[in-house]
């Protein structure tokens, strides 16, 4: 599996049709929480600037990869996906040193 495969599967895993998302989370890694973050942020900045995220201000392959999600969701009209799945969030456990480091 390429990093753009293992992101599109990381958002499928947090899409949940007819709902807003996951009300709890086992991360293994931080990456669902990361990208969660990450979208509470685009949204924000689209909100007040109009920005959408730009996956060439980044040299991290990885997150080239979570930029372009963003980018995506946001221009489907998509402004709100991450706020309301981590205002349904009720708590978040992660698994590793290595997630927990990240984070």
């Amino acid at each position: 599996m390429n990093l753009e495969e293992y992101w599109e599967c990381t958002l499928k895993m947090l899409t949940w049709p007819g709902f807003d998302g996951p009300d709890i989370l086992v991360d293994d890694g931080g990456d669902a929480t990361l990208i969660m973050h990450e979208g509470v942020k685009a949204e924000h900045e689209f909100e007040k600037l109009g920005t959408l995220p730009d996956p060439a201000s980044t040299d991290n392959a990885e997150m080239k990869e979570v930029l372009k999600i963003l980018r995506r969701e946001l221009e489907s009209g998509n402004t709100q996906k991450w706020r309301k799945m981590i205002a349904g969030l009720q708590g978040v456990s992660e698994e590793t040193t290595t997630g927990v480091h990240r984070l």
